[in-house]
């Protein structure tokens, strides 16, 4: 399932870097990622070099990751290397569907550094240690209190996540913050804005928008166009296009009940907007979704 919303899970999880700095990677409930492994610390780096080391390391991930599927909840644990990971589950009505693994950090007044008994077990030779004392150095320390909170703010997204998935709306494909400030902000518009989101499968008029504006038609249109680069018509169609990937994504509903449940006029026009905003049919992003996750 997770699979289908990787474009929206590499924005979370790029997020969620920014906010922490820690190295983090989501997978599915095999263990397989789902997204790229991102900011991980040159110490891991140096161990993943080594296939025995590596090894291991997806090792301590699947013991985790088995943990989680009994337990439903986030568990704390430390590598074959000796730093600290965590893996938070992502719950879709009541079952995991993935998870996140977040760590290569150490916790403050426990920084046990264990690295040559680490290379002898493994009879590994070939890892410059001073090179590897060097990586260590830089790893990131934190308090508990600290781990605490990141394990907050990740298990919130994960009730996000679930949100999205069975609400068919995203933050960051419907406000996209660096596209679409005007959504998130105290503009005059705002209240149209809102009402598009909340019922984009409706035909909403320009008199509506002006309406709920307060405006005149002709100075909502001028209004609208300049805070939002496009005419109050195309950034309707827009949403909606939108929306209509989102179902093809999420659903198996056929391109016509899409085009109904959008409200357009019929399904050959509804095809016929897809292709001018997205260069490719409905059928044929299907086929490309597909052929994706093969």
């Amino acid at each position: 399932m997770l699979r289908n919303f990787k474009e929206e899970l590499l924005l979370i999880q790029k997020d969620l870097i920014t906010l922490t700095n820690m190295g983090i990677v989501i997978i599915d409930i095999e263990g397989e990622y789902i997204t790229e492994k991102t900011n991980y610390s040159g110490f891991c780096k140096l161990f993943r070099k080594s296939s025995n080391l590596s090894l291991l390391c997806e090792k301590c991930d699947l013991k985790a990751l088995n943990k989680v599927l009994l337990s439903r909840t986030p568990y704390i644990y430390k590598c074959h290397s000796g730093l600290i990971d965590v893996i938070i589950p992502i719950l879709y009505e009541g079952e995991v569907i993935g998870a996140f693994l977040i760590g290569q950090f150490l916790i403050e007044n426990n920084r046990d550094f264990e690295v040559e008994r680490i290379l002898k077990e493994n009879s590994e030779k070939n890892i410059d240690l001073k090179l590897l004392q060097e990586k260590y150095d830089e790893l990131t320390v934190i308090s508990l209190e600290k781990l605490e909170s990141i394990i907050r703010i990740v298990t919130y997204s994960t009730y996000y996540i679930a949100d999205c998935i069975k609400n068919s709306r995203w933050l960051h494909v419907e406000s996209n913050i660096s596209k679409t400030k005007i959504e998130l902000s105290s503009s005059r518009i705002a209240p149209v804005i809102k009402y598009i989101n909340e019922n984009i499968q409706e035909n909403i008029s320009l008199s509506l928008g002006a309406t709920l504006c307060n405006m005149s038609q002709s100075q909502f249109g001028r209004t609208f166009k300049k805070e939002t680069g496009k005419t109050f018509k195309e950034y309707i169609l827009l949403k909606k296009i939108e929306r209509a990937k989102f179902y093809i994504k999420t659903t198996d509903k056929t391109f016509s009940e899409i085009s109904d449940l959008l409200g357009f006029e019929d399904s050959s026009y509804f095809t016929k907007l897809f292709k001018k905003y997205e260069v490719i049919t409905p059928k044929e992003y299907k086929n490309r979704l597909k052929n994706n996750l093969a």
